[in-house]
């Protein structure tokens, strides 16, 4: 569908650069080759998630935070749910965890995933589904401070200090507060579903999301930037409920990880 019209969904064309070129050929030349840019390419990758990391607490700073905010709001009224990132999502939700370590340096990796979430999943979804989502983000973590060139393996399952996670948390908790920033935003039962309906409420309703984004950013500065623990970042987050022992919570998922 054009860019024209308002209101209706459209669907993104197929692969928008998650579909890798399959180079055939055979010689011990070629296939050197090969293996010579697939490992460019995923040092590349990494070097741009830690680059985003890194961005991360910065936009958390004044203005930045409401910049980045509402690009993200307008891109979503752009990206719409359609069935195929739907099923992307839910298949990364059922990734068995043999392939969680893998995930954790693919630019489609639990990052993108996140994000994706929060323009798919209605409120009630992404609540049902956060610690799963946060398990993910946790790993990835772990899985770039041990083996920053990539791995495929956990192995190093020790439980690090906070700030080997900081960064995932902090991204976490923005999505989280995100979610809500839009919790007026009514649930569709329309094609298109929660993405259409976000996008229509941030279509008409620019100030009160201004407002809500100077709440979410005091939240974030205030409550969560100066955490210092794993436990804290989890009382501050409201998941205590759900997660009674953070030690053990972080020990048993390291484990658990191939």
């Amino acid at each position: 569908t054009g860019p024209g019209k308002k209101g209706r969904c459209r669907k993104e064309g197929p692969g928008r650069g998650r579909r890798a070129w399959i180079i055939r050929g055979s010689g011990s030349s070629r296939q050197g080759w090969v293996g010579s840019v697939e490992s460019s390419k995923r040092s590349a990758n990494v070097t741009r998630q830690r680059q985003i990391e890194q961005i991360l607490p910065a936009l958390a700073a004044g203005s930045c935070f409401h910049l980045a905010f509402i690009l993200s709001c307008r891109f979503s009224s752009r990206t719409r749910a359609t069935s195929r990132e739907e099923k992307n999502l839910q298949g990364f939700l059922e990734q068995p965890k043999e392939k969680w370590v893998e995930s954790a340096f693919e630019v489609d990796g639990p990052y993108y995933f996140t994000v994706l979430a929060l323009h798919i999943l209605p409120p009630e979804q992404w609540r049902a589904t956060r610690v799963e989502i946060l398990r993910r983000l946790l790993v990835t973590s772990q899985a770039r401070a041990v083996a920053p060139g990539g791995a495929t393996r956990l192995t190093d399952k020790a439980v690090k200090d906070y700030s080997a996670y900081r960064s995932s948390l902090l991204f976490w908790a923005l999505v989280d507060l995100i979610y809500n920033m839009f919790k007026k935003v009514p649930t569709s039962n329309t094609e298109g579903g929660w993405s259409c309906s976000l996008a229509e409420y941030i279509r008409h309703n620019d100030m009160p999301i201004y407002e809500a984004a100077d709440k979410a950013l005091k939240t974030f500065q205030e409550e969560f930037m100066p955490v210092e623990t794993f436990s804290e970042f989890l009382d501050v987050a409201g998941l205590l409920s759900e997660i009674t022992d953070p030690e053990s919570f972080l020990k048993d998922l390291l484990n658990s990880v191939p």
